[in-house]
C-alpha cells in the first residue's frame, strides 16, 4: 500500500485532531509492512472542492495506491486505516454526526429524498448512496478511471439546497459503476468537532442540580 492521508483545512487544525492524527500515522508507520509508503498531504484553504481536487492531484502524482480523507474537525482511533482497508472496497467511509443542531447522520440510503442511515444500532458494512468525507479511504484508481472534474458543489433541486462536493462525488462514482460502502462499527469511535456557545441558561441548569443559594 502507498497511501495517501489528505487533510483539507483552513488556517488552523482542532487539537484533538491533531492527537489523532499524530496517533494514527505513528501506528502505521510503525506496523507498515515493507514496500507499505505514506505520504501526509494538507491543503489550506476555504475552497474545499479545490482542496480536495488538488489534493488528489498531489496523490496520483506521489503513486498512492489509496487516498485516506480525514477532515481537519474529526476525531477517529489509530487503527482506523486497519478497521476500512481490510475490507477491500472501492470507497469505504465512516457515518458520523452533523455538527450543528438538530443533529442528523452523513449517510443516506437515498440522497435525493434525504433518507438518511444512523449507525447507533447497526454492526458491519451497509452500501448507501452517498456518504460525507470526512473519514473516507478510497483506492487511488477510483480518481484515475472517473471522469474530471471529482468535485463540484451542485444544486439538489428534489430538496432545494445546495449539495457538497462529497455528495457529489458519491454520484459520481455511483454513475462510473462503484458502490459506496459506510462501516458502521468503525463509524461508533468517529466524532465530528463542533463549537458551542455556552450561555448563563446552562450555568443555571448546572446550578438547579447543584441546589445552591445564588
Amino acid at each position: 500500500m502507498n497511501l495517501s492521508i489528505c487533510v483539507p483545512a483552513r488556517e488552523t487544525v482542532n487539537t484533538g485532531f491533531s492527537y489523532d492524527l499524530a496517533m494514527l500515522t505513528a501506528r502505521f508507520y510503525g506496523a507498515a509492512a515493507e514496500g507499505t509508503t505514506f505520504n501526509l498531504n494538507f491543503i489550506n484553504g476555504t475552497l474545499i472542492a479545490d482542496q480536495r481536487t488538488k489534493l488528489i492531484e498531489m496523490s496520483l502524482k506521489q503513486g498512492a495506491t489509496h487516498i485516506l480523507f480525514l477532515d481537519s474537525d474529526m476525531r477517529f482511533p489509530s487503527n482506523l486505516i486497519e478497521k476500512l482497508a481490510r475490507h477491500d472496497k472501492d470507497i469505504i467511509a465512516c457515518n458520523y454526526a452533523t455538527r450543528r443542531l438538530p443533529v442528523k447522520t452523513v449517510a443516506f440510503k437515498d440522497f435525493s429524498t434525504l433518507s438518511y442511515i444512523y449507525s447507533i444500532d447497526k454492526t458491519g458494512l451497509e452500501e448507501c448512496d452517498a456518504v460525507g468525507m470526512g473519514a473516507m479511504l478510497i483506492k487511488a484508481d477510483v480518481f484515475r478511471k472517473l471522469a474530471y472534474p471529482w468535485f463540484q458543489i451542485h444544486y439538489l433541486p428534489t430538496a432545494r439546497m445546495w449539495a457538497g462536493e462529497d455528495m457529489f462525488f458519491c454520484q459520481l462514482a455511483k454513475a462510473g459503476g462503484y458502490q459506496i460502502w459506510i462501516d458502521h462499527d468503525a463509524s461508533k469511535d468517529v466524532k465530528h468537532i463542533g463549537s458551542f456557545e455556552f450561555g448563563h441558561e446552562h450555568t443555571e441548569a448546572e446550578h438547579e442540580k447543584l441546589g445552591q443559594d445564588r
